[in-house]
């Protein structure tokens, strides 16, 4: 997995601006976060940190924009997931789309 820092979309969330993926997925709110910086920030190709660590959040990211791309600018969409979004994560959704 490569090392290099990306600019953070969700900055009021991370508290900072750049991290590293593996800065990321190495704190719990990091890896609660991760599936909606992926949705949202489309700056980054995920697709080349698509390692096991990562898999698991990309997924989700996918679900959640497929359950609501209609609220989501995207230059290119995420992969389609026919799936329902959990109650939790519809109310984390709409925390984050109000941090934006």
């Amino acid at each position: 997995m490569k090392h290099m820092e990306i600019d953070l979309k969700l900055k009021s969330l991370y508290g900072k601006d750049r991290a590293s993926v593996e800065e990321l997925i190495s704190n719990r709110a990091g890896k609660s976060i991760l599936p909606y910086e992926i949705v949202f920030n489309d700056d980054v190709d995920w697709e080349n940190y698509l390692k096991e660590e990562l898999r698991e959040y990309f997924e989700k990211a996918c679900v959640i924009y497929s359950n609501y791309s209609y609220l989501i600018k995207r230059k290119k969409p995420l992969p389609f997931v026919d799936k329902k979004i959990s109650n939790e994560d519809v109310r984390r959704f709409f925390e984050v789309l109000r941090a934006l």
